[in-house]
């Protein structure tokens, strides 16, 4: 089933301000893990760009983007894609359309 991550509130995690100095706090929060370790997880990459690979064939530029399509500061290079590990949605509501298609027929 396809479905958010659940969000972390701050009674989880702890949230405080701790003095570093004087007149200064930073913020300090306990880790919590979002999804099990060992979770599949799907996030929406933008393709930016080609650049060959040592055999001719092309590595993928990606940005990592938000459910709007605005960049959200994740940039890889160097990635196949392929048939078995890649899907192509028009656009990001696509996939999160399917997601509330989904919870709402069950």
């Amino acid at each position: 089933m396809i479905r958010p991550i659940r969000e972390i509130t701050a009674q989880e995690e702890n949230f405080r301000l701790e003095p570093a100095g004087e007149n200064v706090k930073v913020i300090k929060r306990d880790p919590v893990e979002p999804v099990p370790v060992g979770s599949l997880v799907v996030m929406l990459f933008q393709v930016t760009g080609y650049d060959p690979d040592c055999d001719g064939s092309l590595m993928a530029r990606l940005a990592r983007v938000d459910n709007e399509g605005e960049f959200s500061g994740l940039e890889l290079n160097c990635i196949g894609l392929t048939p078995d590990s890649t899907l192509v949605v028009d656009t990001p509501e696509e996939l999160w359309q399917i997601h509330l298609d989904k919870s709402t027929q069950g």
